[in-house]
């Protein structure tokens, strides 16, 4: 293990068991494959984008991480242990090294509570510092995070969606956290207020010495955020490149088409046309071989038969397509 690794996913799989009748009597167990035999590391420091259309598995699989969802099978290791196997003091250790962002900053809030307990609420079950510690650490974060400490008294409802966000992202460093799971944090934002909610998560990142796993269906603010991506189709990784290789050398036609898919300022640098036909197929009945060849535009007879293999083309980049086996 690289000894600046922070998180391993291994052969990290999660199948929804769905029960129907079909004809006759009997019922049939179908399996809805969301997360399929998912590697990754996300190393310290870092920001690891994770990109794909919805339906893909990339909440599920911060999900598992914050162990919201049990996996099916695999490995989820932090810092060289197995959260799946820790004990309930080892586990309540682990809850204070991993928190998530929510994508939506309403639901997340607890209406009932103000600002200020909202934020504290971590610190509290914790049994972090005496009261006026607590306080004093919540208005600390309310100021970093851009929030006036006036407004520890506030509640939810009395504030903007730009503003809730930065609740959540506060309640999410309380307890100094080693990786932070963002959820789509900016996507229920309007675009205007989107950008100031990157730059500070970025500049929080910096402060706290923060690591962040960015789950995004925008390819635009991955770019923005991310020293690393990778990118989720049906339930697998098909490409993990560097920011940079990514962007200059891609290279997996599903990849391809979420670059074309990002709108461009100048209406005549269009990119190479790539549309991709028909919807995301049905992760309960998922293709054979290579799962994105019935939308793939250069389909061949193995891509049928066949998974490819996840394969490095060149250093820090892999590919799961067979045109480069």
């Amino acid at each position: 293990m690289n000894e600046e690794t922070l998180l391993i996913l291994e052969n990290l799989k999660k199948y929804f068991s769905i029960e129907y009748r079909e004809k006759g009597l009997f019922k049939k167990t179908h399996y809805l494959k969301a997360v399929d035999s998912v590697n990754l590391e996300i190393f310290k420091g870092e920001t690891l984008g994770l990109v794909g259309e919805s339906g893909c598995g990339k909440t599920t699989i911060g999900k598992m991480i914050v162990k919201l969802i049990t996996p099916t099978s695999g490995k989820i290791v932090l810092n060289g242990k197995s959260i799946l196997s820790l004990e309930k003091r080892e586990l309540s250790e682990y809850y204070r090294k991993v928190q998530i962002i929510f994508q939506d900053p309403y639901s997340s809030l607890d209406p009932r509570f103000t600002v200020g307990r909202t934020i504290m609420e971590p610190l509290i079950i914790n049994r972090w510092g005496n009261p006026k510690e607590r306080k004093a650490k919540v208005v600390q974060l309310m100021l970093d995070v851009g929030l006036r400490e006036e407004y520890f008294m506030r509640y939810p409802h009395e504030f903007s969606g730009g503003q809730r966000q930065r609740i959540g992202v506060a309640r999410a460093l309380a307890l100094n956290p080693d990786l932070v799971v963002c959820d789509e944090p900016v996507s229920a934002l309007d675009v205007s207020i989107q950008a100031q909610i990157l730059n500070l998560m970025v500049d929080l990142q910096e402060k706290y010495k923060l690591t962040y796993l960015f789950i995004s269906h925008d390819l635009g603010i991955i770019k923005h955020v991310s020293n690393r991506i990778a990118v989720m189709y049906l339930g697998k990784i098909v490409e993990l490149a560097d920011n940079e290789k990514l962007f200059s050398n891609t290279l997996h036609p599903y990849t391809k088409a979420l670059l074309n898919a990002i709108p461009k300022p100048n209406p005549k640098l269009r990119g190479d046309n790539m549309i991709l036909q028909g919807e995301l197929p049905s992760p309960i009945n998922t293709p054979s071989g290579c799962s994105f060849h019935p939308r793939c535009p250069y389909i061949m007879d193995i891509c049928r038969k066949r998974e490819p293999e996840f394969l490095e083309t060149e250093k820090n980049h892999k590919v799961k397509c067979h045109l480069y086996s």
